[in-house]
């Protein structure tokens, strides 16, 4: 066996090849193309595992030296502490820091989903960030209009028909005319790439097997349970509910000392894509759901809103898990007033 660290970069890659005693076969600065990097492979003896860092182009060389013939494995960055508290920290320790504990079997390796099914989280994520562009840009407006001091009418909606129609017949005072005109221009850009964009996600998503299971919970819909699906991708990889919820990161953390313990807040841990899902369904789910109203209501009687809605994610998420586990739609149960 040979194994292979890869500290990865944007333009080249730091590599080490070693064998089972740990002797170093080969080494270097290797660029990023499919030809160098499968240069850099050749001759060496098989069979090759290999393994890089979880970062923002990690899905490239993953997949490339996947086809070539390498078993890779992806590592957890906070988790490799040896490599994140050492005193001396170049590219060339840290590829031979990765190789070694692959040697080892000491790797904290993080779940990898198929090439397809990266690509159609990616295409719900452009979503999501187009989404967040536009509220931003709503509240632009919002803090622009409020700088005039303009009265707005009693709107449903001020981004609406009706709302849409006051505000392209305002005329500010310059510069402000011309920033709301060219902002009002931006938003009707927003839409429609948001609907693009939408669009070919749910054509790329429409026939995944978990969506209508979760299409059925309540707060969800055509837009959550895609990208919850996908997020999640196969839930047998979840020992239990609770293991689902803090990779969430809907769990508080607790902290325990000398037959002490403290809880504290959930944190920023966890896949944040899932954390915002649950949460953002959570709102509409305490709105439309007996079952949900009322855990959020008696919740609120001892916590605060934010506590309680982020409990209410964590049972959606729980649920959420038996759902996919045995393929099964959402049945809301009678309540019993005691």
């Amino acid at each position: 066996m040979t194994y292979f660290g890869f500290d990865h970069h944007k333009r080249w890659t730091q590599a080490v090849a070693m064998n089972e005693q740990g002797r170093v076969l080969r080494e270097g600065r290797v660029l990023n193309d499919s030809a160098s990097l499968k240069r850099f492979l050749r001759g060496l003896p098989k069979p090759w595992k290999g393994v890089v860092e979880a970062g923002p182009t990690w899905g490239w060389i993953y997949d490339t030296l996947s086809q070539a013939g390498v078993e890779m494995m992806v590592a957890h960055p906070s988790h490799l502490r040896a490599i994140a508290e050492a005193k001396i920290k170049t590219d060339k320790i840290d590829a031979r820091m990765l190789a070694n504990l692959l040697r080892v079997d000491l790797i904290p390796a993080v779940y990898v989903p198929c090439e397809e099914v990266r690509a159609q989280k990616m295409l719900w994520r452009e979503r999501i960030w187009l989404v967040r562009m536009r509220v931003r840009l709503k509240n632009r407006i919002h803090r622009l209009l409020t700088a005039y001091h303009v009265s707005i009418p009693e709107f449903s909606d001020l981004f609406g028909a009706a709302g849409r129609r006051f505000l392209e017949g305002l005329k500010l005072p310059e510069p402000g005319n011309h920033i709301l005109k060219t902002e009002l221009k931006l938003m009707e850009s927003y839409q429609t790439q948001i609907q693009q964009v939408q669009h070919w996600a749910s054509e790329a998503t429409q026939d995944h097997p978990y969506r209508a299971y979760l299409e059925s919970l309540p707060g969800f819909g055509k837009v959550f349970a895609p990208i919850v699906a996908l997020e999640i991708d196969d839930p047998r990889r979840f020992a239990n509910p609770g293991k689902l919820a803090s990779y969430c990161g809907l769990v508080p953390s607790l902290y325990s000392s000398g037959g002490k313990s403290w809880q504290g807040g959930i944190g920023r841990e966890g896949n944040h894509w899932l954390k915002w899902a649950f949460v953002e369904a959570a709102w509409v789910a305490i709105r439309t759901s007996p079952y949900f109203r009322l855990l959020y209501q008696r919740l609120r009687q001892r916590k605060t809103a934010q506590v309680a809605i982020v409990a209410c994610a964590r049972r959606l998420s729980e649920i959420a898990y038996h759902l996919m586990k045995e393929r099964r739609c959402y049945q809301e149960r009678p309540l019993s007033y005691v």
